[in-house]
């Protein structure tokens, strides 16, 4: 689910407005919105996130149907709403009406996003639900890479930021795929990494949306994997530029994600930090 710093971000990129237009525009506190903008990982409260969540569907238009933008939000919810055993259940009665969509087969926008939300689905078995584990997880790669092929058969610059989205799902279902203090070392995902091209990837997204240290984070993580020092200081620096605090590599951005430090993918980039600070 979209934090409240994107929402801000992506308003902003998409209207021009200022804090206070956007202060006025959902009749929260321009102390709160410069809050969301300066502060990483800020959450707000119940009324921040629903005031901005609504500005946010009203004027950031989605290149997908607005029925099925408005299915993945109700994914979200059952996910962060139901037992496990409830959205289990609920998930197992939309994936045979996902499954049979008239849109499937075809290379439209519409397909793109129903394969995107069935790779959601297998996706959740393996590692929420933990559901026949490795055989979901392959078949989540496949849903998210058939969404993929379609927005690059687009070959449309505007849908870069859905192609960096559908591939940092399969690169975050690939990696789940290992355990975590493997990675680092593993040459068949350093490979695997080489090969799709996620780094460039990133990088375009980057020169486009500079405010994402998510997205510069991610590579980070890739480009600490692939034991390029002079890309990870790259993306490193760019989270320096949204927010000093990732100076400190014990910095922690927001629940859920450690810090750099902390984080067994970052491994080798922070030692190459010590040694070549010595």
């Amino acid at each position: 689910m979209i934090s409240l710093y994107e929402c801000v971000q992506e308003i902003k990129k998409t209207t021009g407005w200022s804090q206070e237009r956007i202060g006025t525009e959902t009749g929260l506190a321009l102390s709160t919105i410069n809050r969301i903008f300066r502060v990483v990982g800020y959450k707000g409260n119940e009324t921040s996130n629903k005031l901005l969540k609504k500005l946010y569907q009203e004027v950031v238009q989605s290149p997908f149907p607005l029925y099925l933008e408005k299915l993945f939000d109700q994914y979200d919810e059952w996910r962060e709403q139901l037992s496990k055993r409830m959205f289990a259940e609920r998930v197992g009665m939309l994936e045979p009406l996902l499954q049979r969509h008239q849109s499937i087969g075809n290379n439209s926008l519409e397909a793109c996003r129903v394969c995107w939300l069935l790779g959601h689905f297998y996706f959740d078995r393996a590692f929420f639900l933990k559901q026949d584990s490795t055989k979901s997880a392959m078949v989540a790669l496949e849903w998210y890479q058939k969404a993929f092929e379609i927005l690059q058969q687009c070959n449309d610059n505007q849908l870069l930021v859905q192609q960096y989205k559908v591939q940092q799902c399969i690169v975050s279902t690939k990696f789940n795929l290992y355990e975590p203090r493997t990675r680092a070392n593993n040459g068949e995902i350093q490979r695997w990494l080489s090969e799709i091209g996620y780094i460039e990837l990133v990088e375009q997204v980057l020169k486009e949306d500079s405010w994402n240290w998510m997205v510069a984070r991610n590579g980070l993580v890739a480009a600490s994997v692939l034991k390029d020092f002079e890309k990870c200081l790259f993306f490193w620096q760019a989270m320096i530029r949204v927010s000093k605090k990732f100076e400190n590599l014990s910095f922690v951005p927001s629940l859920g994600l450690p810090a750099i430090n902390d984080d067994p993918d970052l491994v080798w980039f922070v030692n190459q930090l010590r040694e070549r600070s010595i």
